[in-house]
């Protein structure tokens, strides 16, 4: 006589079983409390809600955890001098070969971070953007500042030369720099989503969005001031902007704030000493601002 043995229909279609997605999800949450760092991995991005944005570098970890190859496909359209690359990302486990999943993501050279640029004032001698508002003790006036690859030239305050120049956002000439950049947003988009697609991390984080162009602020006019020759900050620009507008925000600051400071149109041209500085003091800031509360609370002030 013989009998028939009943298979679970998650076996029957090859299902995860309830305890082995129990396991993933918990693999992934020790993952992001003992291996991945605030707004180095995710972050929450101002105005877009609690849930942590998965950065690059964590997608990039849980890559690593789950050990996924991340093969990229991707095409190109030009409009005139402007690109829009549009990426898929397909993963693979590196030890099967089996296809684990996919995700897409596009990034255009029409976006307002790459399509404008802060106009600058050029000197009328050499051409050079290197004018700045001259101090007030050497007489005023504007330089053309040696350090910035200026001539040294000075020109008086009410010189339309000068003056007669527009400084506020302009369309960017030189779209061509930004291709390569472009391509990597894309590609990098498309990671990410392949990453919460493939390990069902959605409900722990949400898409990279912080460098999308809702929330990137347009760029605006600053004052000039003597600029440094140090090189620029040289972590990924979009996670130095998370990190700066968060902080300045706990400290009841804006960013237009800081780099009007540092006389820079953006945090992407602040010097790593600048950036670190502006960090330090919104950190005091906000140090500050508790303190004061927690004395409030108790009685003491």
């Amino acid at each position: 006589m013989s009998t028939t043995e009943v298979v679970p229909y998650e076996q029957r279609i090859g299902a995860l079983t309830v305890q082995d997605v129990q396991a993933q999800v918990n693999l992934i949450q020790h993952v992001l409390r003992e291996v991945m760092q605030k707004d180095q991995h995710y972050g929450v991005i101002p105005g877009t809600g609690t849930k942590p944005t998965l950065l690059k570098a964590g997608a990039e970890k849980l890559c690593l955890t789950f050990r996924l190859d991340p093969q990229y496909e991707s095409t190109e359209r030009y409009e005139g001098a402007h690109l829009t690359v549009k990426s898929k990302c397909v993963l693979y486990h590196i030890t099967s070969g089996q296809r684990f999943g996919s995700g897409e993501g596009s990034c255009s050279t029409r976006e307002s971070k790459y399509a404008y640029r802060t106009g600058a004032r050029k000197c009328p001698n050499c051409g050079a953007e290197a004018i700045i508002k001259g101090r007030e003790e050497y007489g005023g006036g504007w330089l053309c500042f040696a350090k910035k690859g200026g001539c040294g030239a000075k020109f008086l305050e009410k010189d339309e030369a000068i003056t007669g120049q527009f400084v506020g956002r302009v369309p960017n000439e030189d779209l061509a720099d930004q291709y390569n950049t472009v391509l990597k947003m894309a590609n990098k988009r498309s990671l990410v989503a392949a990453v919460l697609n493939a390990t069902a991390a959605s409900d722990i984080f949400t898409q990279d969005i912080e460098d999308m162009p809702q929330f990137v602020p347009a760029s605006e006019p600053v004052k000039a001031k003597e600029v440094s020759q140090e090189k620029p900050f040289i972590n990924a620009a979009e996670d130095r902007d998370m990190v700066l507008t968060a902080l300045c925000k706990d400290a009841g600051k804006s960013v237009k704030f800081v780099l009007n400071q540092a006389g820079v149109a953006s945090v992407a041209d602040l010097t790593a000493q600048d950036y670190n500085d502006a960090c330090e003091s919104m950190r005091k800031r906000i140090a500050r601002a508790k303190d004061t509360a927690k004395e409030l609370a108790e009685g003491a002030i």
